[in-house]
């Protein structure tokens, strides 16, 4: 908390991040102050006991002290550190997505004969490549070259889905395409996913075959939220996971429009 008493949110993204840059001045202009940190640098435990609230956005190893250390003294964290630790394990996030009956493509620990995606153990040691060498091989989905991005944010009480349509990164430059439809199914056991981790944010991957089925292919706790307009919802996402949001009222989020 800050020297006048108010509540100093940190955000652990990089400034030129447009969801968390919205989100940050709507925090400000309900009268917090906000604090961004480099994902990639290391936060002192004197930079951590400032802050009422952590929002660990992305997350690196050389973060991970700093996140231990808020954990220990009681800052809170946005999504929680052991869902954190274990989401940052590929292998353990599609486990997860399995367990709450989300389906996901088979894989090896050896190059399969056909087309594969070869994956890293760790979300921050690479991004997927088609056909290349990695960890383990998920085997390559049929499908037009169309991630189906889903979102969810919970606030506390209510937890907002969201999905996008867009061009694949195996292909080249990710593009907003378009709203997806909604899949009641799908978004479900993303909500069942979410409550079980109790996370407060989360973006997961899908594409889907020529037999109209999704399968999920990553889990993110790092998701960008772009195009989802969803600043309303992460902001008070956000202020519902301040200490002591129990005790007093939550203020309307200034960019909500009524």
């Amino acid at each position: 908390m800050a020297p006048d008493g108010t509540d100093r949110i940190g955000i652990l993204c990089g400034t030129d991040q447009p969801v968390f840059t919205a989100v940050a001045e709507r925090l400000r202009d309900s009268g917090y102050a906000v604090q961004f940190f480099d994902p990639r640098s290391e936060i002192s435990p004197g930079q951590i006991d400032e802050l009422s609230l952590l929002v660990n956005k992305q997350v690196f190893p050389v973060t991970l002290p700093a996140l231990g250390h808020a954990r220990r003294t009681g800052t809170p964290l946005w999504n929680n550190l052991p869902a954190t630790i274990a989401f940052s394990s590929r292998l353990i996030g599609l486990h997860a997505l399995e367990a709450v009956g989300i389906r996901t493509p088979p894989l090896t620990f050896e190059k399969p004969l056909g087309e594969y995606i070869a994956k890293d153990w760790s979300i921050w040691s690479g991004d997927p490549e088609l056909n290349g060498d990695g960890d383990f091989y998920q085997e390559l989905i049929p499908t037009e070259p169309v991630d189906y991005k889903y979102y969810a944010v919970n606030d506390g009480e209510h937890i907002q889905t969201a999905g996008r349509r867009v061009t694949s990164k195996l292909y080249g430059p990710k593009r907003f395409l378009s709203k997806a439809r909604s899949k009641p199914r799908l978004t479900g056991r993303l909500q069942r996913l979410v409550e079980r981790a109790d996370l407060r944010g989360v973006g997961v991957d899908f594409v889907r075959d020529d037999e109209d089925r999704f399968w999920a292919v990553d889990v993110n706790l790092a998701a960008g939220y772009r195009d989802t307009g969803l600043e309303s919802a992460i902001s008070r996402s956000i202020r519902a996971s301040l200490p002591d949001s129990e005790s007093k009222p939550v203020a309307p989020d200034p960019g909500t429009q009524q």
